[in-house]
């Protein structure tokens, strides 16, 4: 009966957290991929292949737990000589293929590696020489797709960093001339042309109007009498009982023109200096364009 005790006291003490084995277990529990990956090399160089595809199996199935897409090349390439040395040729099939998927340019040295591997990998890559082929011209296309990136960033940092920013002052004083100055020192060509236009307009409205005033009549019409002008008894010319005030009428109206288009034309050149106060900015970035000139933005 105390051999039965024994073995269960055995058994539970080997089983114990705080036995060497059970350390040992709970070590490769939590071993990291990393830690994984060199274990399984180091097997491999032992030519433990067995114990190599154990290590190295689960750090590429069911999915990749390495960092680096070379360690995944050389896991799959060790589990494909370790298998076919193991006498699992479709599990080196297997590795091999995905290995030529990885690097469809990947061949075994002659001189290096057993003449077994050279020739099972030859034959490996002759039965997918179609599908390496569109592998190849992916990858090349892929490649290029990548460089043409590389290079239009590149070039686009060049011309953002030869970029150099010119700013265009603008004169405050210009704001109070009238006739649109100040709406073609903002950029607003069509608004400066419309305050132009007017204002020219009716300017030249009102000088023409005294202009003509002054050139028909001087500086006050001369009234005429419709009727010989009565003369009293001692010579002298009487009062004209008929005058014609033709003239003083059209010289009211020139007056009248003159002072309302000058109205006005204060009224819009006004009207202009507050617009151009609105849209005033002192510094405007000049942006070069597409071509090589500069021009400057505006909204």
């Amino acid at each position: 009966m105390g051999l039965p005790i024994l073995a269960v006291a055995a058994v539970l003490f080997s089983g114990t957290p705080g036995t060497p084995r059970a350390r040992g277990r709970a070590a490769e529990a939590a071993a990291t991929p990393a830690v994984e990956f060199e274990r399984g090399k180091n097997a491999f160089a032992r030519a433990e292949y067995g114990r190599a595809v154990e290590l190295l199996r689960p750090l590429v199935y069911p999915e990749v737990r390495l960092e680096t897409e070379g360690e995944v090349v050389q896991a799959h390439r060790m589990l494909g000589v370790a298998s076919l040395f193991e006498n699992d040729a479709e599990s080196a099939r297997r590795e091999f293929r995905k290995l030529l998927e990885l690097r469809p340019d990947y061949r075994f040295d002659p001189l290096l590696d057993p003449p077994r591997v050279v020739d099972f990998f030859n034959v490996v890559v002759k039965e997918e020489e179609g599908e390496l082929a569109v592998i190849e011209a992916k990858r090349k296309r892929r490649e290029q797709e990548l460089a043409a990136r590389h290079q239009r960033d590149a070039e686009r940092l060049r011309t953002q960093q030869a970029m150099v920013l010119r700013y265009e002052h603008h004169s405050f004083t210009v704001t109070f001339l009238p006739f649109g100055a100040g709406q073609f020192q903002n950029g607003q060509r069509r608004k400066g042309w419309l305050f132009l236009g007017a204002e020219a307009a009716l300017g030249g409205a009102s000088v023409a109007a005294f202009a003509t005033n002054f050139a028909l009549f001087g500086i006050a019409p001369h009234r005429r009498c419709n009727v010989p002008q009565p003369i009293d008894a001692g010579g002298l010319p009487q009062q004209c009982p008929d005058i014609d005030r033709t003239d003083e009428r059209l010289s009211t109206n020139l007056l009248r023109t003159q002072i309302v288009t000058g109205g006005l034309f204060f009224a819009v050149a006004i009207w202009g200096v507050i617009d151009a106060l609105r849209h005033y900015e002192g510094d405007v970035l000049i942006a070069p364009t597409p071509n090589g000139l500069q021009a400057q933005a505006r909204f």
